[in-house]
């Protein structure tokens, strides 16, 4: 299973930004997977919430 990591940044005048690493079995199970976190945010918050898209990290991979 493949980790697809996304920022996550808050829309104010002091923005905070974090990482989320998803586990997903495709591209499209993490773009819905990320949707869902950041309306889940937004609520939280209460201000908008920015997703953007970092890249795939592999797990369970040896390369020795």
């Amino acid at each position: 299973m493949k980790q697809y990591v996304f920022s996550f940044c808050t829309e104010q005048n002091k923005p905070v930004v974090w990482e989320e690493a998803i586990p997903a079995e495709g591209m499209m199970d993490a773009f819905l997977k990320a949707k869902n976190l950041m309306k889940k945010y937004k609520q939280e918050k209460g201000v908008p919430v920015r997703v953007r898209y970092k890249g795939v990290r592999y797990r369970h991979i040896d390369i020795a």
